[in-house]
């Protein structure tokens, strides 16, 4: 669903109206953890429509080397897997 950054600033300018008419502290910060949304929302939009993304740094994964250890063996055991019951 693409809603216009138009619709999304009369929104937030309609919240913000509400928020100066409020009688509380607690309605107003309703209305301007709404606003607070509605901004997150047009950034994360913004950035996703441009390709903004966070970097990843590049690193070469090493295995590491293990040496030749035999396995335990156990009378118990089934089998060689840890599946094996």
């Amino acid at each position: 669903m693409d809603i216009s950054s138009r619709k999304m600033l009369d929104k937030i300018e309609e919240l913000a109206s509400k928020a100066k008419q409020a009688n509380s502290e607690d309605k107003v910060q309703g209305y301007v953890i709404a606003i607070k949304a509605l901004c997150e929302v047009m950034v994360d939009e913004k950035a996703g429509s441009v390709g903004i993304s966070k970097p990843t740094p590049l690193s070469q994964s090493v295995m590491p080397v293990t040496p030749n250890v035999e396995p335990v063996k156990m009378d118990e055991a089934n089998g060689e897997s840890l599946f094996d019951f």
